[in-house]
């Protein structure tokens, strides 16, 4: 049996991302980018993705987001648990795991992995390879999966049966209305053994574009704190926490929050098309928000818009949105900048874009603050600005 380094130098890249799903390397380069799977937030961030350098089998990979760093036992414990070794680097039961399952992947039949000299395929093998999609939860693979697909039937929308913690979150945003959390799919669960939402979350629900459900996540209500304590210990890598947990293997780029086509039969979405097109917004909060004022809203469920998302945006816009598209980012310099690149690509695809609030606009009253804090009259200022056709 070789051992763990032989093994770790022989087993190519290609072999561990094929036999998770993932996107093979560019053989033609020394470096490959992919999403970091260690930490949700990681996609929300200007710093770049998770970074693979395939000629240093040593020191494998590098989150410039939160830190994270190793070989390819680190990467492995990544793919399959969604989150960073518990001690930062991999020891105990995580290390002995991480071997396990590299020795599977290098004895296994993975698909093939084409070489260099065989990049160009055969005229038969020409087609168009198929899009990547989320799975409805219904009609997943795994068990598991397949028995949370209904858990939004569960969820408490009542702040009086909440959790302390769950209850003031809720409260403090007024507008989180019993009502549009039941709509919307959002509560808080009980810890009934149903989900890895257990208590401290806040749940939400993600459906695709037909309105099934593909996951949810769950909004850490002791996030703040966390965060507090991982900048006064010295921004530890490794341990930067997360404010979002999402079902795994969900794969969040895929979708827009609210850009489910059952919300088009509402009257109220109707009128908002027709008086601003789509405002796009990054997190679930601002779309709910959106939604009590009455405006139609997506999320990207981060800062930073994948492909296909911005390819679904310019479609929304040309088919419901009258080739209109409103920006509203968070308003700090991380979620400015990320919009930047969104702004860009619609405005390059001829889309009517524009941004409706930053934190220069309006005298700079509202730098530093989130579209979820706007008050009614605060909307309406932003709204008139907009150009509200109505």
């Amino acid at each position: 049996m070789k051992d763990v380094d032989t093994l770790i130098a022989e087993t190519p890249v290609d072999q561990v991302l094929a036999h998770f799903g993932q996107r093979l390397t560019d053989a033609a380069s020394g470096e490959h980018r992919m999403a970091c799977v260690f930490n949700e937030n990681c996609s929300e961030s200007q710093y770049g993705n998770l970074t693979i350098k395939l000629d240093d089998p040593v020191n494998r990979i590098y989150c410039h987001s939160c830190g994270v760093r190793g070989n390819l036992l680190t990467l492995i414990h990544g793919l399959e648990h969604q989150r960073p070794p518990s001690g930062g680097k991999l020891r105990g039961d995580e290390f002995k795991d991480a071997v396990a399952k590299l020795r599977e992947i290098s004895t296994s039949d993975s698909p093939a992995i084409p070489k260099q000299a065989d990049a160009r395929p055969a005229i038969a093998d020409q087609s168009p390879p198929s899009k990547p999609v989320n799975v409805p939860l219904v009609r997943h693979e795994k068990e598991a999966a397949r028995k949370i697909a209904d858990l939004c039937d569960d969820l408490i929308v009542d702040v009086a049966e909440m959790s302390p913690k769950a209850a003031e979150y809720v409260r403090s945003r007024p507008w989180m209305t019993p009502e549009l959390l039941r709509k919307w799919g959002v509560g808080w669960i009980p810890g009934n053994g149903r989900s890895l939402f257990r208590k401290g979350y806040l749940v939400y629900t993600h459906r695709n574009e037909r309105g099934e459900v593909v996951s949810y996540s769950g909004r850490d209500l002791s996030f703040e704190e966390k965060w507090e304590k991982w900048i006064r210990d010295g921004r530890p890598e490794g341990k930067k926490p997360g404010k979002h947990r999402f079902v795994q293997g969900f794969q969040k780029g895929l979708e827009l929050y609210g850009g489910h086509s059952t919300r088009m039969n509402e009257e109220y979405v109707r009128e908002s098309l027709v008086a601003r097109g789509i405002v796009v917004v990054e997190g679930m909060n601002e779309v709910l928000r959106m939604e009590s004022l009455g405006v139609v809203a997506v999320g990207l469920a981060g800062n930073k818009a994948t492909d296909t998302q911005v390819e679904t945006l310019i479609r929304y816009a040309h088919s419901v949105g009258g080739n209109r598209i409103i920006l509203m980012p968070d308003f700090d310099e991380e979620g400015e900048n990320a919009f930047k690149e969104l702004l860009w690509q619609l405005a390059e695809a001829n889309v009517d874009v524009k941004v409706g609030c930053s934190s220069r606009m309006f005298e700079g009253r509202f730098a530093g603050r989130q579209p979820e804090d706007l008050t009614d009259a605060e909307w309406t200022e932003i709204d008139k600005s907009i150009g509200n056709r109505v």
